[in-house]
């Protein structure tokens, strides 16, 4: 799978933020100021510069990682969803709640969308407005295609969870998420056999349950897929 991910880039919120412009002075020998420019700063570089990254600029977080070293030794799940499809709405909501729950117990657990949405403006807002944050796949990448037919994706919203050597843990994601919450984890951890296994096992143990009935009761009662074909879409409620 390494393979798959070499030369590759993730995208991050960052490239789709808002950028403020501002000027830049600088002062003549007579202490006047001219050569005013101006220079697009986001919200994130006010907090000051991070480690470098494909397509950082030094002044704050980067727009595109390298694939490979940002899902390196993780579990990672393989979101495929588009803005047009309405239980894919639903499913990012509860996904976004897991992902952060996750995050703040520094589980070593990352998502990366794949969007099916007809138009970049579409996936743009999509994934700056609505997703967790995640990394995303470049709009239309060649490896889109590739992913979906090596994991057989016929219907969305789908879930694959895996390695990162692109071994499966399991594909059903979605639902494990719907029915067991953030405690899930544990079992795609455990069949990762990941190094850090046993620290992040640790952060959810004692409060699992009682995070598990939470997320639960606000996941979806049924669960819904989106059948798509090439140009014409149709949602099947199950």
């Amino acid at each position: 799978m390494e393979e798959i991910w070499k030369d590759k880039i993730f995208w991050t919120q960052e490239k789709f933020r808002e950028k403020e412009i501002v000027p830049m002075k600088s002062d003549n020998d007579f202490g006047q100021t001219n050569n005013v420019k101006e220079i697009c700063v986001s919200e994130s570089q006010t907090t000051g510069p991070e480690d470098e990254e494909a397509g950082d600029t030094g002044e704050g977080k980067a727009e595109e990682v390298d694939a490979f070293k940002s899902i390196e030794n993780k579990v990672i799940g393989l979101y495929f969803a588009a803005d047009w499809c309405i239980p894919c709405q639903e499913f990012t909501f509860l996904l976004k709640q897991t992902y952060e729950e996750l995050k703040e117990r520094a589980s070593p657990f990352e998502v990366v969308f794949i969007s099916f949405d007809k138009k970049i403006d579409d996936m743009k807002t999509f994934f700056s407005e609505k997703h967790g944050d995640w990394l995303s796949m470049p709009y239309k990448d060649p490896l889109v295609d590739v992913l979906k037919s090596k994991y057989e994706i016929k219907a969305i919203p789908k879930l694959i969870i895996i390695r990162d050597n692109g071994t499966i843990i399991t594909e059903k994601g979605r639902k494990d998420i719907q029915d067991k919450g953030i405690i899930c984890f544990r079992g795609w951890l455990q069949k990762a056999n990941l190094s850090a296994a046993k620290p992040s096992e640790q952060t959810l143990s004692d409060n699992g349950k009682q995070d598990e009935t939470k997320l639960v009761e606000k996941s979806i009662e049924k669960e819904k897929t989106v059948s798509f074909k090439e140009n014409v879409s149709s949602i099947t409620i199950e």
